[in-house]
């Protein structure tokens, strides 16, 4: 399924892209749509639109390429967002790297995104820095079970640490996956602890479900910035649907996520445009 060699970079552009947990752990942020040919380069453009409880909500959008090459992907963008009376941007460097058969396979992958925001405060705008880089590796065997350990370093404002985590997927028939994982900070003062389940299906349409549970840092899903304190309890839930036409592919995706007395509702839409293609 071709779709899967797009996955790593597809998941950080949208994940990153859509203001969210999926930052945190890595998770897909919408299901893969498998192009219609062989893509050398694509750009990936998302917009987003948010409610957020007692305040105004808020909104972004971002846009990147993306270049395949023979073993994997390099992509390079830039993200804007602004939530309640916060706002911040940043650019973004990701890429990966394949090796082995298609039926076992292990894929490396790096990211780097870095920028800074504001923050109203008191006396004015408080200025506040936005870094994040995370490495992961991952192991697919006998196209079906595959073991993902990676690990991100968050520096947001006041917030700093280390988050890293595990994940299990097992693609039960070739239409159906189902992926759990487990992630816990190290360092810093994250206090971060999420358990997640997502299940894929992959078809003419392609959609997902998920949902998450733990306690989590305000900052890394971009909540708001600058609080200190115990860090609140998260419960999300999302659905996405993807889905290719001609050179392009398309997902939506419906975010609600609750961080302590904090509700948010999301919606994305990520557009794929495949611009140019391989010779073979």
């Amino acid at each position: 399924m071709r779709s899967w060699r797009y996955l790593p970079l597809v998941a950080l552009a949208a994940s990153w892209f859509a203001p969210r947990f999926a930052a945190a752990v890595d998770s897909p942020a919408v299901a893969p749509a498998a192009p219609a040919a062989p893509s050398v380069d694509s750009l990936v453009i998302s917009a987003d639109g948010s409610t957020l409880t007692g305040a105004s909500g808020g909104g972004g959008g971002s846009l990147t390429w993306l270049h395949d090459y023979s073993d994997g992907v390099l992509g390079m963008g830039g993200e804007y967002q602004t939530l309640a009376n916060a706002h911040w941007a940043f650019g973004s460097l990701s890429g990966s790297v394949s090796a082995g058969s298609p039926s076992d396979k292990w894929t490396f992958s790096g990211e780097a995104h870095l920028g800074n925001g504001d923050i109203g405060a008191y006396d004015g705008l408080r200025r506040f820095d936005y870094r994040v880089e995370g490495l992961a590796v991952a192991g697919t065997f006998a196209e079906r079970l595959t073991l993902q350990l990676g690990a991100h370093q968050y520096d947001i404002d006041t917030t700093h640490g280390a988050l890293p985590k595990a994940g299990l997927g097992v693609l039960w028939t070739k239409h159906l996956q189902t992926t759990v994982s487990y992630a816990r900070s190290v360092t810093g003062n994250l206090g971060t602890e999420l358990e997640t389940l997502q299940i894929d299906h992959y078809g003419v349409v392609n959609w997902l479900l998920g949902g998450a549970t733990g306690h989590v840092a305000p900052s890394i899903v971009n909540i708001y910035t600058g609080l200190t304190g115990p860090t609140p309890q998260l419960r999300e839930g999302y659905a996405g649907i993807s889905k290719s036409f001609a050179r392009s592919d398309w997902s939506i995706l419906a975010d609600y996520l609750k961080v302590g007395a904090e509700k948010r509702i999301t919606l994305t839409v990520v557009c794929t445009l495949h611009v140019g293609t391989s010779a073979t």
